[in-house]
C-alpha cells in the first residue's frame, strides 16, 4: 500500500475513533447540559409565538399577552381571577402546567394533528406554529355565580352545574380559588414567590374541591339507596317501609338515630321517609332489604369507581367496605367510609332528571385553530341507562317532596318544578375531634317544557348548624339562572 495512502487512512482512524470517544463521554457524563440546553431552545421557541387562548364562551379565561421580553416573548395571564383557576390551571416554564393548560396542551402549543393546515402554512412561511383555542362549557356569568356564593359562605366549598341531556359542565367552582397569572410570570423571582404561597397555604386554593378531592355525602347518598331499592326490590314512591327513631345494626352496639326525632312512626311511605330523610329508614332497607352488591352495583352504575376525565381528571367516589350489616347500615346513611366527590353527586342528579340514562360529563365545547375556526367538537356521549324510566320516576317524586315539603325548600324556584336531596356529613379531624358537619345539596330542575334543563351539586366543608338548608339556597339560586337564561 502507499505509504501516504496508508499515512491519511491511520489518521482517519485515529479521527473516527476522538469522535466516537467524545461522543460516549457527552452521552454518559454530560447528556443532562446538553439536555438543558435543547429544553431552553424548545422553551425560547414555545413562548417566542402567543399560545392558544382558554375561554369560556367568549370570555377569554387564559391567554399569552406580548411582553417583549429578552429570552421570552410572550408571557401566560389568567384575566377572569380567582373564579377560573381550577380550570385553567397553569402553564410555567419553571413548574410545568396543570389542569386543562396540560390536558390541552397539544392544541394550546400548536402540535396538534388537529391543526396540520396550520403547519403547512407555518412551514411555507418558516414561522413558528400558533396554538389553537380551547373553548370550554362554562358559562361564564354562572362561574361567577357560583364562585361568589361559596365565597359569601366563608367556608372551603364547591359547585358543578350540569346539563343533564348533554353532561355538559355550566359551571365548576372551587373555593377558595387561585389565580394562576403570577406562577406562569415569566419574572423567576415572581414565579418562585408565587408559587410557594400556593404550596404553603393551608387552604390549598389550588385544590379543585369539585373533583381532586372526596367527601362523605351523608344523606344526599340516600338517592342512590332508594335508586336500588325501586330498581331491584320494585318498590315505590308509595311502598311503606320501617321508619322510627332509632336503630341498632346486627353485631354492633352503635345506635343510629335521625337528626330531629322526625320519624317517630313505626312505618312511613318511601316517599315520606326520603322526604324527611329518615336515618333509620335507609339503614334498615340496606340490612334488610338489600344486599352489598345491590348497593355497590348501583353505585357504579351511577359513575362510583370511575375517574372521570372531562378531559380533567377527578377522583373516583367510592363506597368503602360494606360488606357487613354493621358498615351497609352507615355506609347507606351517608357516613362510614363512602366518599364522593362534587361532580358525581351532580352526575346522580342529573341521571334521575334524565329519566335514567347518564350522560358523560364534559367541559370542552370545541377545539378551534389560531384564527378561531372549528377542528373538532366536544363530545355528548352516552354511558348508558343507570336506571329504567319507571325508577327515575319515582325517584323524581321522593326528590320532589324535599323541596316542596322537606328539608330542601331553599332550592324552590317559583314557576318550576325542582326536586333535590339535602345532606349533612358529620367528620373529625386526625385526632378524631368532631367537626362541625358538611352540608350538600344536589337536585335538578325542569324547565317550562316539563324537559331537564339543570342538575346541580353544591358542598360546604365544615360549615356546620344549617349547612345543607345554604346548600340548597345556593342551588336554587344557580339552578334559577340556569332557567331565566341570566348567564352569558
Amino acid at each position: 500500500m502507499n505509504p501516504a495512502l496508508r499515512r491519511t487512512g491511520i489518521i482517519a482512524l485515529i479521527l473516527l475513533a476522538a469522535l466516537i470517544a467524545q461522543s460516549t463521554w457527552v452521552s454518559f457524563f454530560h447528556h443532562d447540559d446538553y439536555d438543558l440546553i435543547a429544553d431552553s431552545r424548545t422553551l425560547i421557541a414555545e413562548y417566542s409565538v402567543p399560545r392558544g387562548q382558554i375561554l369560556a364562551g367568549e370570555t377569554v379565561i387564559a391567554q399569552s399577552v406580548d411582553v417583549d421580553g429578552d429570552f421570552y416573548k410572550y408571557e401566560r395571564q389568567y384575566p377572569e381571577g380567582d373564579a377560573f383557576g381550577n380550570i385553567t390551571g397553569f402553564k410555567s416554564f419553571n413548574f410545568g402546567s396543570s389542569r386543562l393548560e396540560a390536558a390541552e396542551n397539544s392544541i394550546l402549543n400548536g402540535s396538534s394533528s388537529l391543526l396540520a393546515f396550520d403547519d403547512f402554512w407555518a412551514t411555507v412561511k418558516k414561522d413558528q406554529k400558533p396554538g389553537g383555542n380551547v373553548v370550554t362549557t362554562i358559562d361564564p356569568a354562572l362561574q361567577v355565580a357560583a364562585y361568589e356564593a361559596l365565597a359569601d359562605t366563608g367556608v372551603k366549598s364547591g359547585a358543578v352545574v350540569i346539563d343533564p341531556q348533554t353532561g355538559r359542565i355550566l359551571a365548576q367552582a372551587s373555593y377558595p380559588g387561585w389565580n394562576p397569572t403570577d406562577v406562569s410570570s415569566n419574572d423567576g423571582d415572581t414565579a418562585t414567590e408565587a408559587w410557594a404561597a400556593i404550596n404553603d397555604d393551608e387552604d390549598n386554593p389550588a385544590l379543585d374541591r369539585t373533583g381532586q378531592e372526596w367527601y362523605p355525602p351523608g344523606s344526599t347518598f340516600k338517592t342512590v339507596v332508594a335508586a336500588a331499592f325501586i330498581e331491584d326490590q320494585g318498590a315505590s314512591a308509595d311502598t311503606m317501609v320501617p321508619a322510627g327513631n332509632s336503630y341498632t345494626a346486627p353485631n354492633t352496639d352503635h345506635v343510629i338515630e335521625n337528626s330531629s326525632d322526625q320519624c317517630p312512626e313505626d312505618q312511613l311511605t318511601l316517599e315520606q321517609a326520603f322526604e324527611r330523610s329518615c336515618n333509620t329508614t335507609f339503614a334498615r332497607l340496606c340490612v334488610e332489604e338489600l344486599s352489598a352488591d345491590d348497593i355497590s352495583h348501583m353505585a357504579e352504575q351511577f359513575g362510583f369507581g370511575e375517574a372521570f376525565e372531562t378531559p380533567l381528571e377527578t377522583l373516583a367516589s367510592q363506597t368503602g367496605d360494606i360488606s357487613e350489616d354493621a358498615f351497609r347500615a352507615q355506609a347507606c346513611i351517608g357516613q362510614q367510609e363512602v366518599r364522593e366527590t362534587v361532580l358525581q353527586n351532580a352526575i346522580i342528579a342529573g341521571t334521575v332528571a334524565n329519566d335514567g340514562e347518564r350522560m358523560e360529563p364534559q367541559l370542552i365545547d370545541r377545539l378551534t385553530d389560531s384564527k378561531g375556526e372549528t377542528v373538532q367538537n366536544g363530545d355528548e356521549d352516552s354511558a348508558g341507562r343507570v336506571i329504567d324510566g319507571d325508577t327515575a320516576e319515582e325517584l323524581r317524586k321522593l326528590m320532589e317532596a324535599v323541596v316542596e315539603n322537606g328539608t330542601g325548600s331553599n332550592a324552590q324556584i317559583d314557576g318550576y318544578t325542582v326536586g333535590g336531596k339535602t345532606g349533612t356529613a358529620e367528620h373529625s379531624d386526625s385526632s378524631e375531634n368532631r367537626l362541625p358537619d358538611h352540608g350538600w345539596f344536589h337536585g335538578w330542575a325542569l324547565n317550562e317544557d316539563g324537559e331537564p334543563a339543570v342538575a346541580v351539586a353544591v358542598f360546604l366543608d365544615s360549615y356546620g348548624d344549617g349547612a345543607s338548608a345554604e346548600a340548597a339556597d345556593i342551588s336554587g339560586m344557580l339552578m334559577e339562572q340556569v332557567l331565566e337564561g341570566g348567564g352569558e
